[in-house]
């Protein structure tokens, strides 16, 4: 459920346009909801009069934002949305570097590559490069993931401050939806520091029994970690595990010099 986001003229910074502050609003019900949305439920959500999200709902809607369902009036995000979403992974230096890497770190190890950057609490997902003959885990790009029990999100998370990280974490049940399941935020800031010490992270079926990932942060031009990049597979032993921590690495390290990091 998303918080009601109402602020008063006075509140509001000079520049928001009300209507299309709302129109965005409603996007991101879909975001977060992922399905189909009626339009008394958005109303409710976000604490706006129904004619008025029925109207923003219509304007959307000529635009091929969202598609209506047949003899509903529940919506779903429509066409020119997933284009929009194509042009960012399809232009940025990120996304369009991230993708030769992470061929060629399939190639390499014939494992299913991720590229995904830390938002607001979450992994979000970019890019996913998949071999042939893999079995499919997770890697839907656009999809969200928590961050305690990924290595990607360990990998995003190790080299902020810890005060930040409390600030991110402060609100996750630290569920344990396996027995390998990092269970409180100590024990994630203890699992931080071995990843600053060693430079990369794995979850080892922290997620998904079975399923194993190791990760590596991508540092940007001043230093800061913009990405991270990640291969994952059933069944990798630990001597496997540690051999694909040095070509993650590498690819992550080959990655960070085309974003403009220099280590010197």
């Amino acid at each position: 459920m998303i918080d009601r986001q109402e602020l008063s003229d006075k509140e509001s910074p000079y520049y928001k346009i009300q209507s299309v502050d709302r129109t965005l609003q409603i996007l991101k019900c879909f975001i977060l909801e992922k399905r189909a949305l009626g339009v008394s439920e958005i109303a409710r959500m976000l604490g706006l009069n129904r004619s008025a999200v029925h109207r923003f709902l219509l304007t959307l809607k000529d635009h091929g934002f969202v598609e209506q369902l047949k003899d509903s009036d529940r919506y779903l995000i429509g066409p020119t949305a997933f284009e929009l979403g194509s042009v960012y992974t399809n232009s940025t230096d990120l996304t369009v570097e991230g993708k030769k890497v992470l061929a060629e770190l399939v190639r390499q190890t014939g494992y299913l590559a991720h590229l995904a950057i830390l938002d607001r609490d979450s992994v979000l997902y970019l890019i996913n490069v998949e071999p042939d003959h893999q079995q499919y885990l997770f890697g839907a790009v656009g999809q969200r993931r928590v961050i305690y029990n990924t290595g990607l999100g360990k990998s995003l998370t190790a080299w902020l401050p810890e005060s930040q990280v409390r600030e991110i974490l402060k609100d996750c049940p630290f569920e344990k939806v396996t027995p390998h399941t990092i269970g409180s935020l100590e024990e994630f800031l203890r699992e931080l520091e071995e990843v600053r010490r060693v430079g990369y992270a794995v979850d080892r079926e922290e997620a998904q029994i079975g399923a194993q990932c190791v990760s590596a942060p991508v540092i940007g031009k001043r230093g800061e970690v913009v990405a991270a990049i990640s291969v994952s597979g059933f069944g990798i032993s630990e001597a496997k595990l540690q051999e694909l921590s040095l070509v993650v690495r590498s690819s992550a390290a080959q990655l960070s010099r085309r974003m403009g990091h220099s280590e010197r």
